[in-house]
């Protein structure tokens, strides 16, 4: 079993990425999380590190960092930078020897999944994607509203911290309403997408996951989770769902 921290550096940030890899892996599936609620984590919650670990006992290598902004990360949230840490974290793979050779899944959730699907959209070193409890746009709940308002939420949870940042608040709230991942998921046919989505999810409603579904071109899979809530990571019908598309991919270059 392979265990590795890298460090890449999306626009002068230091970001920290780990992976672990079991031997002859077909997959290393790249995690990305969602913007975090401003509750602690549930003791005895690994999260993506614990994700990560389910993944390699079932054969699948993961690799998994937090964007900046988030949990010790520097930086301020925005889509767009959301997006360049993924395309950075993707070219660290890349560049490795020991993992850049394997083939790579993109699997995110909530917003993690919008920014899986837009950079999964336009890297053709991107085999899939799979989403959980994704929104087909971000005008949903809070996003409803105006953008002075959206900032102090993100304040109060701790992912925007410098009281200049953004320097144009109308050019980041930008950024939400023209990166839907419904406008964008056709794009990565034909490699193939998972939408698995909680109908009981009360953060992203169900109808969501039907969009992004009706969006995406073929192959394309949708696995409603009868009364999953929103963190789908922790619901082990999801895990389950998650492995065995994973185990059923095509032959992947």
């Amino acid at each position: 079993m392979l265990e590795r921290r890298f460090v890449f550096r999306p626009d002068g940030l230091s970001l920290d990425g780990y992976a672990i890899v079991p031997d002859d892996p077909a997959v290393l599936v790249v995690l990305c999380h969602g913007i975090p609620g401003s509750a602690p984590r549930d003791r005895g919650d690994e999260g993506y590190a614990g994700f990560a670990r389910e993944l390699a006992g079932r054969g699948f290598g993961a690799f998994w960092f937090n964007f900046r902004g988030v949990r010790g990360s520097p930086g301020e949230f925005s889509i767009a930078g959301w997006m360049r840490d993924l395309e950075w974290a993707l070219d660290a793979i890349d560049a490795d020897a020991e993992i850049g050779g394997i083939p790579r899944v993109v699997c995110g959730s909530s917003a993690g999944g919008a920014v899986a699907i837009a950079v999964g959209a336009r890297r053709a070193d991107v085999a899939g994607v799979a989403t959980l409890g994704t929104p087909a746009s971000f005008t949903y709940g809070a996003l409803v509203d105006d953008p002075r308002k959206l900032i102090q939420i993100f304040r109060n949870t701790g992912i925007v911290h410098d009281p200049a940042f953004p320097p144009d608040l109308d050019a980041w709230w930008s950024e939400f309403l023209d990166n839907a991942p419904e406008d964008v998921v056709g794009k990565i046919s034909p490699r193939p997408v998972l939408i698995l989505h909680g109908d009981s999810d009360d953060v992203v409603s169900y109808p969501h996951a039907e969009r992004l579904f009706i969006g995406a071109g073929e192959p394309k899979e949708l696995v409603r989770i009868p009364h999953g809530a929103h963190q789908l990571r922790r619901d082990r019908r999801a895990l389950d769902a998650f492995v065995d598309w994973l185990g059923h991919l095509p032959t992947l270059p």
